[in-house]
Parts: C-alpha cells; structure tokens; sequence
C-alpha cells in the first residue's frame, strides 16, 4: 500500500520532548515498515500551528489527495494533523472522495470504520474545546488589561517608541503626527499623504504614505492619552461592534496632541465620510475594463480643458495605485471605439443569460455597507502586524471583487426594469449608444460583462494634430 506520512511541529513546541520531527519520523518509519507499506511522500510542516490548513505542506498534501497520490495518510497523533473540528471533517470528505485512507500511529483512530470515524471526530472536538477554552482565558485577561489603560502589546505606535516596556514620545515622527492632525482641518487623507511623499517622509516600515494609513494615525486615540482595544469573536475574530477605550495607564506617557484636537478630527472624518462605491459621476468602463499589461481595472477620471470641455479618461490602478505599471492613460472615446467594435450585442446568444439582481436595494446597501467595515478591518490587521502586505494585497483584492458584483447589482437594481426589458435595450446599446446618459451606459455594460481586457495597440499622438490612442479588447467573461 502506498502511504504519505506527515509530520508537523509548531514553533512554540519544537523542543519538547517526545514530539520533535526526528521522533516522528522514527515513529512513523517502523509502523511503515511493520506494515509492509511503501512510503511515497513524506509531508513536513515546521514551526506552523494546526488551528487551520494554511500550511505549504498541508496545501501539498491536499493537492496530491486529489492525484490519488496514495492510498492512506499516516500521522504521529492527530493533533499534528489537525485541531478543528471543520477542518477535519473537510479532509476526511476529501479523502474519502479519491479513496484515501488516514491513520494515526500511536492512536486506534483511522477511517476503515464508522467507529474510527466516530473517535476521531470525537477526540478533534475535545481537542478544539480545550484550544477554544485556552483562547477565550487569553480573551478575557486580554479584556481586564485594557480596561484598566493597560496595552496588550504589540509595536509601538508611528510617534512612540518603546522603552522598558513604555510608551516614549519618538520627537522626529511626532512631529508628522501633529501635521496629519494640523493638516486635516482643511484636507483629506489622499492629499496629506501626497503631500508627505513629495516631502519625502517615509513610515517606519520605509514605505510611502497612502490615505488608509493616515485614516488610521488620525483616528487612534493614543495619540490624545487613550489606549483602544476591538473585541473580537474568538471563532473568526470579526468585530463585536464594541470598543474598550480609556485612558492610558502610564503616568508620564506625553499626548501628541489635546483630546479636543483628537473628536475634532474625528468629527470632521465623521461629516466628511461618504460611501467610496457610490459616486455621482459615471464612468461606463470602470471595473469592467482591466489592463492588459498588469490585470488591474481601469477607473475612470476627466479633467477640464484649456477650452473649458470636460476630459474623461481611464487610469490603470496598478500604475496610479500601486506603481509597477507603466500603462498610459486612455481617453474614454478610445475604449467607446473599440467597445463597439467589437461586441455584437444583436447575437441571440450575447443576450441570453442576463443576470437580474437578486437582492433588493437596501440588502444591497447593507452589504455595501459591511464591505466597507471588512475593509477598514483589512487596514487595521495590516497596521497593526497581524498579516503581512501580500495578504492584505489578496484580501483586498477579494473585497474589491465582492464590491464590483454588488455595485453592478446595485445599479441593475435601480434601473428596476424586467429581463425582458434589459434584452430589448441591449439589442439596441450600439445603435443608441450615443443618445444614452453615462448612467445608462454603465448599467448596460455592467449587466453584460464582468470584465474585459484592453491592449494598447498605438499610444495617443500628441503635437498640432493630437490623435487619442487606438486600443483592442482581448479577452472578456461575461456575467
């Protein structure tokens, strides 16, 4: 019989003794051997903890579950397999589907039985019960602390460094911190951060300054005297909706700036905070049409001329966002030609399916409205350490797709109008194009497309005779 071993340790426990990777290796070797098996792939994860599957070998051992690899998976003891219940349950699923076999090699738990079936659900539920009892102590001494002022770790804040264990004022970055405050009476986030790069003021971690970052030094209450703690389920970490803010306990901690500097501020971001995916301005290609070069969409823009006509173009987010792409912007009427160009929206197949929204609007508006916490949530995590920028990057990413598709059923949704009405209007999108308002041209093509691609094929020919660039969809997936 074919078998792949795996074998993990997390970093808290690598030293003790008895579960070391060189002991389950040993172990795991002679029940092979007394088995007669054949070990074809030997799975190690170290230093990574079993609360959930994201481990590279894990993830390998998945993916070669699927290729019918082997025939049985063989472990230490299960809880170097796995401690959540759902995760196991997962697995087992997985297994049985491409007729893979677990065992444990110091346990009678395996799955050639409904009662090995049986104990390892049992024991993996006894073994997320005492983790979860471990957390919620973790969770409720974490609670007394903060509120008593206390900080429950974690770096020191942009304008402090940490010394013996106290908050010192870092005088050189203080100073930025009274200018994002000073700065926001009459700005935004977006131009203090500009205006901190062309400075050439970097943050701690040497990198530039965007809005959500600035948003975040200008709403922690630290800097008024005041420490923050968000609860947070124990089971997914999602905010409770309660803060516990309270004075710092520290009696020679040095406020940056006054308590009433730091609810002015707060007042103003309340006033002035309006719902990112809503705009009154309507650009029919923006999130649908992405780059060729780098993947990211197109948003739309317009600036106004010399002559007083408006100017409406599209920017590529990986350049303007981001700063590794090198794709020119491109004027609306370039991507209209090209758009029309190329789709037949007469063919009875184009049509076909058309999505209705199916949700209403205020469920729609709800969403939205929980999309934007998960958000500000992603910023915070991404802060505060507790995930790296390449998963802040993906979480985003997946934000922003969920933000699309609700966006694009949000405007369906306000068009209230019938399958049968939407066919009919896009049977006739190209020879009407023109008489249509921007509004409606983003309602139809968000109801037909998810996405296109655009490929710049001539860039824009500037001088005395200025030509827009000539640009060709590639690909495209419809909804």
């Amino acid at each position: 019989m074919r078998v792949a071993t795996y074998r993990r340790v997390s970093t808290d426990i690598q030293v003790e003794e008895g579960v070391s990777l060189a002991t389950q290796k040993e172990r795991l070797l002679s029940y092979i051997q007394s088995q007669g098996w054949t070990l074809v792939e030997d799975y190690v994860d170290e230093g990574y903890s079993a609360k959930n599957t994201d481990r590279p070998a894990m993830q390998r051992l998945i993916a070669d579950i699927k290729k019918q690899k082997f025939d049985v998976v063989l472990v230490y003891k299960l809880d170097r397999f796995v401690r959540s219940v759902l995760d196991l349950h997962e697995l087992l699923q997985l297994m049985e589907k491409y007729d893979v076999k677990f065992k444990s090699a110091t346990e009678v738990f395996d799955t050639t039985s409904a009662t090995g079936r049986l104990f390892i659900t049992l024991i993996a539920t006894l073994a997320q019960w005492e983790r979860e009892t471990i957390a919620e102590r973790v969770y409720t001494n974490m609670l007394h602390r903060s509120e008593k002022g206390l900080r429950n770790g974690g770096p020191a804040p942009y304008g402090y460094k940490s010394v013996n264990g106290k908050l010192v004022k870092n005088e050189e970055e203080a100073k930025w911190v009274r200018f994002m405050f000073d700065q926001y009476k009459a700005h935004g986030t977006h131009n203090i951060a500009m205006k901190l790069n062309k400075m050439g003021v970097k943050t701690r971690r040497g990198e530039k300054w965007n809005d959500f970052v600035v948003r975040y030094i200008i709403t922690n209450p630290i800097y008024c005297g005041k420490t923050r703690w968000n609860h947070r389920s124990l089971a997914n970490r999602k905010m409770t909706g309660e803060d516990v803010i309270v004075p710092i306990n520290q009696d020679d901690f040095e406020p940056i700036v006054t308590e009433e500097e730091f609810e002015d501020a707060q007042k103003r971001m309340k006033e002035r905070r309006i719902m990112p995916f809503k705009s009154k301005t309507h650009y029919p290609f923006s999130g649908v049409a992405k780059c060729g070069r780098c993947g990211y969409s197109f948003v739309g823009s317009n600036r106004k001329r010399k002559d007083g006509s408006i100017y409406r173009y599209y920017k590529c987010r990986g350049r303007f966002n981001f700063g590794y792409c090198d794709m020119q912007t491109i004027a609306e009427e370039a991507i209209e030609r090209a758009f029309l160009e190329t789709f037949n929206f007469t063919d009875p197949s184009f049509i076909h399916d058309i999505i209705i929204p199916s949700m209403d609007k205020e469920t729609i508006q709800k969403e939205l409205e929980k999309i934007q916490m998960r958000k500000e949530r992603a910023e915070e995590l991404y802060l505060e350490g507790d995930i790296d920028k390449k998963r802040y990057k993906e979480i985003m990413e997946d934000i922003r797709e969920s933000e699309h598709h609700l966006m694009s059923e949000l405007n369906a949704a306000e068009q209230e109008a019938s399958a049968d009405e939407i066919r009919e209007f896009l049977a006739n999108v190209k020879q009407e194009w023109h008489n249509l308002t921007f509004e409606e041209r983003q309602m139809a093509i968000q109801s037909i497309f998810k996405s296109f691609t655009i490929e710049l094929v001539r860039p824009t020919k500037s001088g005395r005779n200025p030509e827009p660039p000539i640009v060709k969809i590639t690909d495209y997936e419809l909804r």
